[in-house]
């Protein structure tokens, strides 16, 4: 009986530690996330120093037309850094500014609409971004090899009356024999990984796990839309 009460008290102590790890870990995450937001929009902000500057010498050249070109560019980025802190979970605002930068890098357009700061959702933040990631991700893969006028990512957040919504589209067909089976694990059109076809399963398995829903649509003229639903 008592080596009983030994093996229970033992499981349980281990259990709490397991727990309080996991904790941890979760707040170092969460630090780190703040870390890199905090370090990226420093740097915008030098950014945005230089760019100023560089609208004042092109106006003081009488080179206007090209001012109002650059003013537009610029006024975009701002529009996107907008958008992106509309967020109530800091982890989200600093991936969407990471894959930003990682849309700039590959020549792709990425457009990003946020109308639901998701303040409400009951989805674990660490859950969010595994989902939000792998959701960019592959709308980003999508585009990377066809034409960069073409190259071009939508990305919205909002909320209806029964879901939280997150939503890619871009300008890719997926034939409709493909559609249910790109959710498979280890299910890819693309060979050259083998990390490849488990972005999307565990998008799947994390929605479900939170009741939620996952569902593609594909059109020829129109690309390929990709929706992950949250219930209120």
């Amino acid at each position: 009986m008592a080596a009983v009460l030994l093996s229970l008290t033992l499981t349980q102590k281990l259990l709490f530690i397991a727990k309080q790890e996991r904790t941890f870990e979760l707040q170092q995450y969460h630090i780190e996330q703040l870390q890199e937001m905090n370090k990226i929009i420093k740097t915008q902000r030098h950014d945005f120093v230089n760019h100023l500057q560089t609208v004042y010498g092109l106006m003081q050249l009488g080179e206007v037309e090209e001012a109002q070109s650059f003013i537009s560019e610029l006024y975009t980025e701002v529009q996107i850094s907008g958008e992106i802190l509309r967020l109530a979970i800091p982890e989200l605002s600093a991936l969407l500014l990471v894959k930003t930068g990682v849309a700039t890098s590959r020549n792709i357009s990425f457009k990003i609409e946020v109308s639901s700061d998701l303040s409400q959702i009951d989805v674990r933040p660490f859950d969010l971004v595994a989902i939000m990631g792998n959701l960019i991700n592959n709308a980003l893969e999508a585009v990377e090899n066809i034409p960069v006028a073409d190259r071009k990512v939508q990305f919205q957040v909002f909320e209806n009356s029964g879901y939280f919504i997150m939503q890619t589209r871009n300008p890719s067909f997926i034939p409709k024999e493909l559609r249910t089976m790109i959710f498979t694990p280890g299910f890819s059109t693309k060979s050259d990984s083998t990390d490849r076809g488990l972005g999307l399963a565990s998008i799947k398995h994390l929605a479900e796990t939170y009741n939620g829903f996952v569902v593609v649509s594909s059109h020829l003229d129109k690309g390929s839309c990709f929706t992950v639903g949250f219930p209120k």
